[in-house]
């Protein structure tokens, strides 16, 4: 099963997909390969950090397609 965008964690363990584009975000801030942004699952700003395809196991894809970010980049 392949996401529909990019898997994310944010700081307090959870996974949820978003739109992850290099140098573009307009509602988050960029701090390196981490961006400040708001969780859909804690619903408030956290740390998140791209997970990479390597790390992917079903659990991981199954909980990210079940909390989804907004659209907009």
């Amino acid at each position: 099963m392949e996401p529909d965008g990019t898997i994310v964690q944010c700081s307090k363990g959870a996974y949820y997909e978003t739109v992850w584009l290099p140098f573009v975000s307009f509602k988050s801030i960029r701090l390196g390969t981490r961006r400040f942004q708001k969780c859909p699952v804690h619903q408030r700003w956290e740390l998140a950090r791209m997970v990479t395809e390597d790390e992917w196991s079903e659990e991981i894809v199954a909980e990210a397609a079940a909390h989804r970010d907004s659209n907009i980049i």
